[in-house]
């Protein structure tokens, strides 16, 4: 299904993964910058992001609100977090709480899920 015209929300999604990250490697974003990303799912305060980056390719500083996981799916990451250098390698999960991360660098054509539990956007809690 095209990535314009496909469910971002129901009771129960499935995705292929691998079909999804070779579309993003084939999308104009990854081939003039290195990195797409598109979003899987959404459920109120969740999002549900895939991203692909080529080797080399880093993403300045990335500051949240809300607690968020990268879950290493292919590839190997660098990046700073205060004073700390840390790597994610094809498998780990990072969590980590509000605040930000720098310079985060695909040291090798990597893959991951961004799963964010957003604050402050359209979620409105059961009457």
């Amino acid at each position: 299904m095209s990535s314009l015209n496909r469910s971002l929300t129901g009771p129960m999604l499935t995705f292929d993964l691998e079909q999804h990250l070779s579309e993003l490697r084939h999308e104009e974003a990854y081939e003039r910058s290195g990195r797409a990303g598109r979003t899987l799912a959404k459920s109120g305060r969740m999002r549900l992001t895939l991203v692909a980056m080529a080797a080399e390719n880093v993403i300045g500083t990335h500051q949240s609100d809300s607690p968020m996981t990268i879950h290493l799916l292919k590839g190997h990451l660098r990046f700073r977090a205060g004073e700390a250098e840390h790597e994610l390698s094809t498998g780990q999960v990072l969590f980590f709480g509000p605040g930000d991360a720098h310079d985060i660098r695909a040291t090798e054509e990597s893959a991951l899920l961004l799963t964010i539990s957003a604050i402050g956007d359209d979620y409105e809690p059961a009457q």
